[in-house]
Protein backbone atom coordinates (compact mmCIF):
# COMPACT_ATOMS: atom_id res chain seq x y z
CA UNK A 1 0.00 0.00 0.00
CA UNK A 2 2.39 3.30 -1.09
CA UNK A 3 1.64 5.68 0.82
CA UNK A 4 -1.00 8.86 -0.92
CA UNK A 5 0.21 12.07 -2.03
CA UNK A 6 -2.56 13.28 -0.40
CA UNK A 7 -2.43 11.89 3.12
CA UNK A 8 -6.05 10.24 3.98
CA UNK A 9 -5.75 11.84 7.96
CA UNK A 10 -4.52 15.15 8.21
CA UNK A 11 -3.56 15.89 12.25
CA UNK A 12 -1.89 18.83 14.20
CA UNK A 13 1.12 17.17 15.78
CA UNK A 14 0.99 19.66 18.53
CA UNK A 15 -2.36 18.08 19.32
CA UNK A 16 -0.61 15.02 20.72
CA UNK A 17 -3.32 12.88 19.04
CA UNK A 18 -1.54 8.93 19.11
CA UNK A 19 -2.18 7.21 16.15
CA UNK A 20 -2.26 3.47 16.05
CA UNK A 21 -2.44 1.42 12.78
CA UNK A 22 0.17 0.06 10.50
CA UNK A 23 -0.44 2.65 7.84
CA UNK A 24 -1.05 5.69 9.48
CA UNK A 25 0.42 9.03 7.67
CA UNK A 26 0.26 12.09 9.68
CA UNK A 27 1.29 15.28 8.55
CA UNK A 28 1.02 18.84 9.99
CA UNK A 29 -2.06 21.09 8.90
CA UNK A 30 -1.48 23.80 6.60
CA UNK A 31 2.00 21.90 5.19
CA UNK A 32 3.14 24.36 2.47
CA UNK A 33 3.63 23.35 -0.86
CA UNK A 34 7.10 23.72 -2.90
CA UNK A 35 9.88 22.24 -4.70
CA UNK A 36 11.37 19.92 -2.50
CA UNK A 37 14.30 17.80 -4.74
CA UNK A 38 14.81 14.48 -2.67
CA UNK A 39 12.73 12.33 -0.35
CA UNK A 40 14.67 10.94 2.36
CA UNK A 41 12.91 8.39 4.90
CA UNK A 42 14.76 8.57 8.43
CA UNK A 43 14.00 5.57 10.35
CA UNK A 44 14.34 5.96 14.21
CA UNK A 45 13.61 9.65 13.83
CA UNK A 46 12.59 10.04 17.23
CA UNK A 47 16.30 8.59 18.86
CA UNK A 48 18.94 10.88 19.57
CA UNK A 49 20.42 11.26 16.20
CA UNK A 50 17.03 11.42 14.21
CA UNK A 51 15.67 14.15 16.26
CA UNK A 52 18.84 15.89 15.67
CA UNK A 53 18.79 15.28 11.97
CA UNK A 54 15.25 16.41 12.08
CA UNK A 55 16.10 19.60 13.93
CA UNK A 56 19.22 20.65 11.50
CA UNK A 57 17.99 19.24 7.79
CA UNK A 58 17.29 22.07 5.96
CA UNK A 59 13.76 21.60 4.37
CA UNK A 60 14.77 23.54 0.71
CA UNK A 61 16.83 19.94 0.36
CA UNK A 62 15.00 17.52 1.94
CA UNK A 63 11.63 16.63 2.33
CA UNK A 64 11.62 13.90 5.02
CA UNK A 65 9.67 11.38 5.72
CA UNK A 66 10.17 10.56 9.95
CA UNK A 67 9.56 6.69 10.57
CA UNK A 68 9.48 5.12 14.37
CA UNK A 69 7.29 3.21 16.53
CA UNK A 70 6.29 6.49 18.56
CA UNK A 71 5.52 9.48 17.27
CA UNK A 72 8.52 12.15 17.47
CA UNK A 73 8.65 13.71 20.65
CA UNK A 74 9.11 17.55 19.84
CA UNK A 75 7.92 20.05 16.99
CA UNK A 76 8.61 19.07 13.04
CA UNK A 77 8.11 21.12 9.72
CA UNK A 78 5.19 21.64 8.26
CA UNK A 79 6.16 19.60 5.16
CA UNK A 80 7.44 16.26 6.99
CA UNK A 81 5.36 12.95 7.22
CA UNK A 82 5.14 11.24 10.37
CA UNK A 83 4.74 7.67 9.98
CA UNK A 84 4.37 5.51 13.19
CA UNK A 85 4.78 1.38 12.23
CA UNK A 86 6.82 -1.09 13.81
CA UNK A 87 9.96 -2.11 12.10
CA UNK A 88 8.90 -5.19 12.00
CA UNK A 89 6.19 -4.34 9.72
CA UNK A 90 7.29 -5.07 6.57
CA UNK A 91 4.08 -3.80 4.63
CA UNK A 92 4.27 -0.37 6.62
CA UNK A 93 8.09 0.14 6.05
CA UNK A 94 7.68 -0.89 2.36
CA UNK A 95 4.71 1.98 2.07
CA UNK A 96 6.69 4.65 3.64
CA UNK A 97 9.70 3.95 1.59
CA UNK A 98 7.74 4.24 -1.35
CA UNK A 99 8.49 7.38 -3.59
CA UNK A 100 11.33 7.84 -1.71
CA UNK A 101 14.65 8.82 -2.97
CA UNK A 102 16.77 7.65 0.07
CA UNK A 103 16.74 6.05 3.60
CA UNK A 104 18.74 6.87 6.43
CA UNK A 105 18.41 3.79 8.53
CA UNK A 106 18.98 4.88 12.26
CA UNK A 107 16.23 2.27 13.35
CA UNK A 108 17.71 -0.22 16.30
CA UNK A 109 18.88 -0.55 19.56
CA UNK A 110 22.27 0.73 20.18
CA UNK A 111 23.55 0.30 23.76
CA UNK A 112 24.88 -2.88 25.42
CA UNK A 113 22.64 -4.73 27.80
CA UNK A 114 20.44 -6.64 25.92
CA UNK A 115 19.90 -10.36 24.75
CA UNK A 116 21.89 -11.61 21.48
CA UNK A 117 18.12 -12.31 20.15
CA UNK A 118 16.95 -8.41 20.80
CA UNK A 119 20.12 -7.25 18.59
CA UNK A 120 19.39 -10.26 15.80
CA UNK A 121 16.11 -9.39 15.73
CA UNK A 122 16.13 -5.30 15.42
CA UNK A 123 19.69 -4.41 14.00
CA UNK A 124 20.74 -7.51 11.97
CA UNK A 125 16.91 -8.56 10.85
CA UNK A 126 15.68 -4.78 11.31
CA UNK A 127 18.52 -3.92 8.70
CA UNK A 128 17.85 -6.54 6.21
CA UNK A 129 13.89 -5.41 6.11
CA UNK A 130 14.79 -2.04 5.25
CA UNK A 131 17.57 -3.32 2.35
CA UNK A 132 14.54 -5.53 1.29
CA UNK A 133 12.10 -3.10 1.56
CA UNK A 134 14.22 -0.38 -0.34
CA UNK A 135 14.81 -2.57 -2.72
CA UNK A 136 11.14 -3.51 -3.80
CA UNK A 137 9.81 0.14 -3.44
CA UNK A 138 13.14 1.60 -6.09
CA UNK A 139 14.73 3.37 -3.17
CA UNK A 140 17.80 3.49 -4.60
CA UNK A 141 20.01 4.79 -1.53
CA UNK A 142 20.65 3.59 1.99
CA UNK A 143 22.56 5.00 4.86
CA UNK A 144 22.82 3.02 7.20
CA UNK A 145 24.27 3.54 10.54
CA UNK A 146 27.10 1.63 11.88
CA UNK A 147 29.17 1.78 15.27
CA UNK A 148 32.92 2.54 15.86
CA UNK A 149 32.15 -0.76 17.79
CA UNK A 150 32.42 -2.86 14.87
CA UNK A 151 36.49 -2.68 15.89
CA UNK A 152 36.14 -2.01 19.45
CA UNK A 153 38.20 -4.72 20.13
CA UNK A 154 41.17 -3.34 18.65
CA UNK A 155 44.03 -2.37 20.81
CA UNK A 156 45.04 1.68 21.03
CA UNK A 157 48.59 2.72 20.64
CA UNK A 158 50.48 4.98 19.45
CA UNK A 159 50.56 3.16 15.87
CA UNK A 160 47.26 2.76 16.18
CA UNK A 161 44.70 2.98 12.29
CA UNK A 162 41.69 2.41 12.00
CA UNK A 163 41.05 1.53 8.05
CA UNK A 164 37.69 1.52 6.31
CA UNK A 165 38.32 -2.37 5.22
CA UNK A 166 40.39 -3.84 8.77
CA UNK A 167 38.70 -7.23 9.52
CA UNK A 168 35.82 -6.60 12.14
CA UNK A 169 36.91 -6.95 15.85
CA UNK A 170 33.08 -6.11 17.67
CA UNK A 171 33.40 -5.41 21.32
CA UNK A 172 29.82 -6.70 22.02
CA UNK A 173 26.91 -8.34 20.97
CA UNK A 174 25.88 -4.57 19.94
CA UNK A 175 29.15 -4.52 17.71
CA UNK A 176 28.91 -7.71 16.31
CA UNK A 177 24.86 -6.39 15.42
CA UNK A 178 26.42 -3.74 13.56
CA UNK A 179 28.94 -5.93 11.68
CA UNK A 180 26.54 -8.28 10.65
CA UNK A 181 24.55 -4.39 9.23
CA UNK A 182 27.40 -4.08 7.37
CA UNK A 183 27.66 -6.85 5.97
CA UNK A 184 23.71 -7.21 4.50
CA UNK A 185 25.08 -3.61 3.21
CA UNK A 186 27.61 -5.30 1.14
CA UNK A 187 25.48 -8.49 0.37
CA UNK A 188 22.69 -5.83 -0.86
CA UNK A 189 24.83 -3.53 -3.07
CA UNK A 190 26.93 -6.64 -4.71
CA UNK A 191 23.71 -8.90 -5.47
CA UNK A 192 21.11 -6.21 -6.40
CA UNK A 193 22.83 -2.61 -6.84
CA UNK A 194 21.66 -0.53 -3.78
CA UNK A 195 24.02 2.46 -3.03
CA UNK A 196 25.14 1.71 0.42
CA UNK A 197 27.24 3.92 2.66
CA UNK A 198 27.60 2.69 6.32
CA UNK A 199 28.28 5.45 8.84
CA UNK A 200 30.16 4.02 11.91
CA UNK A 201 29.91 6.73 13.92
CA UNK A 202 31.93 7.98 16.65
CA UNK A 203 30.97 9.57 20.09
CA UNK A 204 27.95 11.53 18.81
CA UNK A 205 27.75 14.45 21.67
CA UNK A 206 27.76 18.04 22.18
CA UNK A 207 31.03 17.96 22.74
CA UNK A 208 34.18 16.09 24.10
CA UNK A 209 34.34 14.42 27.58
CA UNK A 210 36.31 11.65 27.87
CA UNK A 211 39.74 10.72 26.89
CA UNK A 212 38.74 8.71 24.34
CA UNK A 213 36.67 11.85 22.67
CA UNK A 214 39.79 12.58 21.30
CA UNK A 215 39.67 11.12 18.64
CA UNK A 216 35.96 9.78 18.23
CA UNK A 217 34.15 12.57 18.60
CA UNK A 218 31.51 13.78 15.97
CA UNK A 219 29.97 16.96 17.00
CA UNK A 220 26.49 17.50 16.13
CA UNK A 221 27.34 19.89 13.16
CA UNK A 222 29.30 17.22 11.32
CA UNK A 223 26.94 14.48 12.22
CA UNK A 224 24.87 16.91 9.76
CA UNK A 225 27.51 17.01 7.04
CA UNK A 226 28.47 13.33 6.94
CA UNK A 227 24.68 12.73 6.72
CA UNK A 228 24.51 15.48 3.51
CA UNK A 229 27.31 13.84 2.08
CA UNK A 230 25.94 10.94 1.86
CA UNK A 231 22.64 11.74 0.77
CA UNK A 232 24.41 13.94 -2.07
CA UNK A 233 27.49 11.87 -3.21
CA UNK A 234 27.17 10.69 -7.07
CA UNK A 235 26.59 6.90 -7.06
CA UNK A 236 29.08 6.13 -4.07
CA UNK A 237 28.29 2.14 -4.59
CA UNK A 238 29.30 0.61 -1.59
CA UNK A 239 31.65 2.51 0.78
CA UNK A 240 31.74 2.62 4.26
CA UNK A 241 32.65 5.91 6.18
CA UNK A 242 34.30 6.90 9.67
CA UNK A 243 31.78 9.51 11.20
CA UNK A 244 33.68 11.43 13.11
CA UNK A 245 34.76 14.99 13.34
CA UNK A 246 37.96 16.60 12.35
CA UNK A 247 40.09 15.46 15.39
CA UNK A 248 43.41 16.58 16.06
CA UNK A 249 44.25 12.91 17.51
CA UNK A 250 42.54 10.91 14.50
CA UNK A 251 43.08 7.51 14.18
CA UNK A 252 40.62 6.71 11.66
CA UNK A 253 41.12 6.74 7.76
CA UNK A 254 39.44 9.28 5.77
CA UNK A 255 39.46 7.97 2.57
CA UNK A 256 35.96 6.55 2.42
CA UNK A 257 34.88 10.31 3.62
CA UNK A 258 36.49 11.37 0.99
CA UNK A 259 35.05 9.41 -1.06
CA UNK A 260 31.61 11.20 -0.73
CA UNK A 261 32.70 14.43 0.02
CA UNK A 262 32.29 14.66 3.88
CA UNK A 263 34.38 17.31 5.25
CA UNK A 264 34.01 17.88 8.78
CA UNK A 265 34.84 21.05 10.71
CA UNK A 266 34.94 20.37 14.40
CA UNK A 267 38.02 19.41 16.21
CA UNK A 268 38.07 17.71 20.37
CA UNK A 269 41.54 19.68 20.49
CA UNK A 270 39.70 22.63 20.57
CA UNK A 271 38.19 21.89 23.81
CA UNK A 272 41.60 20.74 25.45
CA UNK A 273 42.15 18.00 27.75
CA UNK A 274 41.11 19.27 31.36
CA UNK A 275 37.79 17.47 32.30
CA UNK A 276 38.34 15.13 30.38
CA UNK A 277 37.24 11.64 32.21
CA UNK A 278 36.72 7.85 31.23
CA UNK A 279 38.08 4.61 32.01
CA UNK A 280 41.41 2.67 31.64
CA UNK A 281 40.03 1.04 29.19
CA UNK A 282 39.52 4.22 26.79
CA UNK A 283 42.73 4.39 26.50
CA UNK A 284 43.49 0.32 26.42
CA UNK A 285 40.66 -0.19 23.62
CA UNK A 286 39.11 1.62 20.27
CA UNK A 287 35.45 0.53 22.14
CA UNK A 288 36.30 2.19 25.97
CA UNK A 289 33.92 0.34 28.52
CA UNK A 290 32.04 -1.41 26.13
CA UNK A 291 35.66 -4.02 26.51
CA UNK A 292 34.62 -4.25 30.36
CA UNK A 293 33.26 -7.92 31.25
CA UNK A 294 29.63 -8.50 31.73
CA UNK A 295 28.42 -5.72 29.54
CA UNK A 296 26.84 -8.17 27.54
CA UNK A 297 22.85 -9.11 28.18
CA UNK A 298 22.01 -13.53 28.11
CA UNK A 299 21.98 -15.18 24.79
CA UNK A 300 18.14 -14.76 24.34
CA UNK A 301 15.32 -12.88 25.93
CA UNK A 302 13.39 -14.75 29.01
Amino acid sequence: MPIPTKPTLVVPIALGVVVTGAYVTLRLAGARRCALTTTVVLTGSSGAVGRHLVAALERSRWRLRLFDRVPFPGPTDPTDEVVVAELEDEAALRAALGGADAVVHLAGLSTTGYAWSDYQRVNVDGTRRVLEAALAAGCSRVVLASSHHVTGRTPLSASTRLAEDDPFRPDTDYGASKAAAETLGRLYHDRHGLEVVCLRIGSFRERPTEWRHRWSWLSPGDLTRVVEASLDAPSPGFVVVWAVSANRDAITSSAGAEAIGYRPLDDAADYGVDGLSGSDLGRLYVGGDFCAEGVDGPATTR
